[in-house]
């Protein structure tokens, strides 16, 4: 199984809604996808929780465990976790709309 999918199989176990990937690799330098997915504080929490156990030496970083936006970095795959009200806040997915996404 490769990074992408362990990734995702681990964001699924805390359930979050609209979970979208971006393909990056012809975009940026610096990561090959970004993944956004809606989730509360709670789901948030557990789900750097699952990925400690899961990627232990993968994980680069983690950002804002509060406050509605979570970022965690795993080199080449970057995970945003937002709120709701966040989520429509930042407006990522309109930022990232002409890049291919990946279907999961």
């Amino acid at each position: 199984m490769n990074l992408l999918e362990k990734t995702i199989k681990t964001l699924e176990l805390v359930k979050p809604t609209d979970i979208r990937v971006y393909d990056m690799e012809k975009s940026s330098p610096f990561f090959d996808y970004v993944v956004v997915a809606t989730a509360n504080e709670r789901q948030a929490n557990a789900l750097v929780s699952y990925l400690k156990e899961a990627l232990p030496n993968q994980i680069k970083g983690i950002e804002g465990k509060t406050g509605g936006w979570l970022l965690v970095d795993l080199k080449d795959i970057i995970i945003h976790i937002f709120s709701e009200e966040q989520r429509d806040f930042y407006g990522f997915d309109k930022r990232l709309m002409g890049l291919k996404r990946v279907e999961l």
